[in-house]
């Protein structure tokens, strides 16, 4: 009787919120223009430096950067990939850092860093560099499963803390995506998670403490065949310098901008080209680990967003998939698609140093080096 009057419940909620979620209610409003069709994509070595491969990396000002997660260094390179300075590292000083491995980081508006770790602390450093602060936040709070309660999916301090959180910053307000609940999950509580899981947690620098959960549930299309997406249930995000939100979700052709509210916007998109989208039915979390990335490398998703404020340009990366030797951008200006061109494999956007927009870094192991992708758009965007 008990488990029957669950099903009913997560049933009403289902159903209820879906046809309600003011983050999805926009119809889409998608028009193409395609300018650009090709890119010459350079090839950029960094001069090399002790790492353990182990990287987040990104565009700042002027430079490019790249953050050790195990060494706790960053290093500083030029736009042309020659080194300009090593920050941070591990250490008791001001200028070295005590954060242990790094689970995440973004560079701060004004300058500087913050890092965040594996326990839940946060360390800040200013524009030179040196320690300014740190502060503790405590994850992962209990919750009784068997209890249907819908504030912890409201509630940031149940979000689990992962390693794989992608970072923003906006004033003194850090943005970072969030996957699991604790005690929760896609796979296993898929018609709650649809509906009332958030996506974005935000962070507030100076109270020290947790502030919104932002982009709750998921849009139309993962409601069809929900379980194929399983390992596609997470977005990417980037924020402008107005405070507007660009958000894209693995498994959807459809890109949503929302103002620093969290106030649709518009709705716009494209499918990228040649994507394999047979993605296939993920009952278990059980599966090694090898095959649940076989299948996600094997197949198409979005996996990278990036609004270049000083252009105008909003860029959307993908995989291919499907066994493709080459992975695909999308480039939209104002909402309409300009651009739909070939990158090498592994190529996700990050940003732009006049007058080139580069790629993450990518890490080569084998080869003892880093590279990186930068190439010129063809015309000049619209004033």
């Amino acid at each position: 009787m008990r488990k029957t009057c669950m099903l009913a419940l997560l049933s009403a909620l289902f159903y209820g919120c879906k046809e309600t979620n003011p983050n999805f209610r926009l119809t889409p409003d998608s028009v193409a223009d395609v300018e650009v069709s090709v890119v010459d994509v350079d090839t950029l070595w960094l001069d090399t430096v002790p790492t353990s491969y182990m990287i987040e990396s990104g565009v700042c000002d002027d430079y490019l950067y790249v953050v050790d997660k195990k060494l706790c260094v960053v290093y500083r390179y030029e736009s042309t990939g020659r080194l300009r300075d090593k920050k941070l590292g591990k250490g008791h000083a001001r200028n070295e850092t005590e954060a242990g491995d790094v689970y995440g980081c973004c560079m701060l508006d004004g300058g500087g860093i913050l890092l965040n770790n594996s326990s839940g602390w946060y360390y800040v450093y200013d524009k030179d560099f040196l320690f300014k602060d740190r502060f503790f936040i405590s994850y992962n709070g209990r919750k009784d499963k068997d209890k249907v309660d819908e504030t912890a999916f409201s509630d940031p301090v149940y979000y689990v803390h992962g390693s794989d959180m992608h970072f923003r910053s906006l004033g003194d307000k850090i943005y970072s995506t969030v996957h699991e609940l604790w005690g929760y999950n896609y796979l296993e509580d898929t018609e709650l998670y649809l509906d009332k899981a958030a996506h974005i947690r935000e962070v507030d620098l100076g109270k020290h403490g947790f502030g919104r959960l932002l982009a709750f549930g998921y849009p139309e299309s993962y409601y069809d065949k929900p379980l194929t997406k399983t390992l596609f249930s997470q977005l990417a995000f980037d924020i402008a310098d107005n405070g507007d939100f660009y958000v894209s979700f693995e498994a959807d052709s459809l890109v949503y901008r929302y103002d620093h509210d969290y106030n649709q916007l518009a709705c716009f998109g494209f499918a990228g080209r040649d994507m394999d989208l047979n993605y296939l039915r993920w009952d278990s979390y059980d599966q090694p680990w090898k095959e649940r990335w076989a299948e996600r490398m094997s197949r198409g998703f979005y996996n990278a967003v990036e609004y270049v404020d000083e252009t105008g340009l909003l860029f959307r990366s993908y995989r291919k998939g499907g066994g493709s030797v080459t992975d695909g951008l999308q480039v939209y200006r104002d909402g309409v698609l300009v651009g739909d061109v070939d990158v090498p494999l592994g190529f996700r956007m990050a940003g732009y140093v006049e007058p080139y927009y580069y790629s993450y870094v990518v890490p080569d192991e084998e080869g003892e080096r880093l590279y990186m992708f930068r190439f010129k758009w063809p015309s000049a965007p619209e004033e």
